[in-house]
């Protein structure tokens, strides 16, 4: 069985625009897979669409409500995945936890604005913003790597896309364009407890992404603590050791496994499927009540 529960389309400020929903079950489709969840930033959309169309045309597998959900705790921003739930309900407290796309990500924007202005950081703003369509933080990356004075300090903190800057500025404190994001995401416990009240499960997402070691023990001991139920150790950005590490413990804290491939339509996450699974390791992914 070919599994893939994490997938973005366009509904996503970080994926690919070209990459809407309808393309992207095609794409599942010729990959042969099984069982695919769509797991969108924040929001639920596309699993309300799934309710009112048919799309097996596209997909003739299985398809599980997903999202990914922004968490902030103790000003350190993480990811978790949210899966099997009511797509009614969820969307419409999404749309109130997280507003819309445009207002969240100009939010954002504004925010990594003001931090640069305070460390008197360089940002080009004469080209137009709209939240809409537009990542905050691509943004604001783009912007700023057009100073070489940018580059140099990116380098020092070892930022060479848009997608290592999103994670140092989300995540490591003495970086001068850090953003504590609890002005805009929810905390743990507050996505964990809704989605059991609806009947789904949480699962704690990608958390060897965070290369910080204080801060992914931060981030494991967070989600226990909250009971998230699971924990996504398959990922592309894993490494064998870290899927040996989270194997293991998610064995000693009886946690769901689960895996993905992230896909958003960009060249870093491309491919659906996921990559880095072992074959004698997916009898583990088979046995996920879904």
């Amino acid at each position: 069985m070919k599994n893939d529960l994490h997938i973005r389309t366009n509904f996503s400020a970080s994926a690919n625009r070209e990459w809407n929903w309808e393309r992207v079950l095609k794409k599942c489709e010729e990959a042969g897979l099984d069982r695919i969840s769509i797991t969108d930033f924040d929001t639920c959309l596309f699993h309300l669409i799934n309710k009112i169309y048919d799309t097996s045309s596209l997909f003739s597998g299985k398809i599980i409500t997903g999202m990914e959900c922004d968490v902030c705790e103790n000003g350190l921003t993480f990811e978790l995945l949210a899966y099997n739930f009511d797509p009614i309900k969820t969307f419409n407290w999404s749309y109130e936890t997280y507003g819309t796309l445009e207002t969240r990500q100009t939010k954002i924007k504004d925010l990594l604005l003001d931090c640069a202005s305070e460390n008197g950081l360089k940002v080009d703003t004469s080209s137009p913003f709209n939240g809409k369509v537009d990542f905050g933080h691509k943004y604001i990356y783009e912007n700023m790597i057009k100073y070489p004075e940018n580059i140099d300090l990116f380098k020092n903190f070892g930022i060479n896309t848009m997608s290592d800057f999103y994670n140092i500025s989300a995540k490591q404190k003495d970086f001068p364009l850090y953003v504590n994001l609890n002005q805009v995401f929810p905390t743990v416990k507050k996505v964990v407890d809704f989605i059991h009240s609806v009947g789904g499960f949480v699962v704690l997402a990608q958390p060897c992404r965070s290369k910080n070691k204080s801060n992914l023990n931060f981030i494991l001991d967070t989600a226990i603590k909250n009971k998230v139920d699971g924990i996504e150790v398959y990922h592309p950005a894993h490494t064998k050791e870290d899927i040996e590490f989270l194997l293991k413990y998610a064995i000693e804290n009886k946690l769901i496994v689960t895996g993905g491939s992230n896909f958003n339509g960009k060249a870093e996450y491309s491919d659906v499927g996921i990559t880095n699974i072992n074959k004698e390791e997916t009898e583990i992914l088979k046995n996920i009540k879904l």
